[in-house]
Formats: structure tokens, sequence, C-alpha cells
């Protein structure tokens, strides 16, 4: 019975390991550079996040014919912000709920080639309004001409 447990133990390891090289190989390592694959829409990255370590990032469903939009976090508790990047042309409908003492700011930033632009929304706890302005200037975009 142990042996048929290790057995067990063993295959469920090497599945999870085989399943993970592809994933591995596939990606560039920056979320933002992956994301950009496949939208329609220009995906820019911040290079100034004041501090703030990414806890979350992952796409989210905006309806049929639509692309996904990108819903990152960066910091937590009482200092944090949350980013939502979406084609201006299609504009995700998200439940951006305003909590107390937050800030909504909406940026539209240009397209480039033939991806359209991009409605970029940040809702933020704890940041002065002079590193939201350093944040949303230092948005750089992962779009790169072929």
């Amino acid at each position: 019975m142990k042996n048929k447990r290790s057995l067990v133990a063993l295959l469920a390891v090497g599945a999870l390991a085989l399943g993970a090289i592809p994933a591995l190989a596939m990606g560039s390592g920056n979320p933002y550079q992956d994301a950009q694959t496949g939208l329609n829409y220009v995906v820019y990255q911040p290079s100034y996040t004041a501090g703030l370590a990414l806890k979350h990032f992952g796409m989210t469903t905006c309806g049929v014919g639509r692309d996904e939009s990108l819903s990152v976090q960066y910091g937590s508790g009482k200092k944090f912000f949350t980013l939502t990047e979406s084609s201006a042309k299609n504009i995700c409908p998200m439940n951006m709920a305003l909590i107390r003492g937050a800030t909504r700011t909406v940026v539209n930033k240009p397209g480039a080639g033939s991806l359209a632009g991009t409605q970029v929304v940040t809702i933020s706890v704890g940041i002065p309004r002079a590193q939201l302005n350093q944040f949303f200037s230092h948005l750089l975009p992962k779009y790169a001409a072929k």
C-alpha cells in the first residue's frame, strides 16, 4: 500500500513538472510583454510604481468580441493601487467601486501601428497626487513594431 501511494505521488509530481515546462518556455518572464501578444490595443507597463511591489497580475474577460483587460495590483494595506488597462475603442465595463479614501484616475494613452489606444484606470489609496503623476508619466508601451 505504501509503494502504491509513493508511485501515485511520484506520477503526480512528474505530471506537474512536465506541464510547467511548456508554460515557462512560452513566457518572456514579463507579464506585460506576454499580455501584449494577442491584444488589439497597446499594453503599457509602469516603470515607476511608488516603490510598491507587484501583488497581482491577471486578465479579465470583457465580453464577446472584445479584448481582455489587464487587472493589476501594486502594494497592499494602507498604500496600494489597482491598474486596469483596456482598449480605448471598446472600454471594458468593469465594476470599479470606489472605496472610501480612494482616488480614481483615468488616462487615455495613444495606440501604435495597427493597435488601438489604451484607457488606463487606477484606483489608489495612500498615494500622493505627485506620485500618481509620476506613475502616469512613466508608462512604457510594450508594443514592438515588427
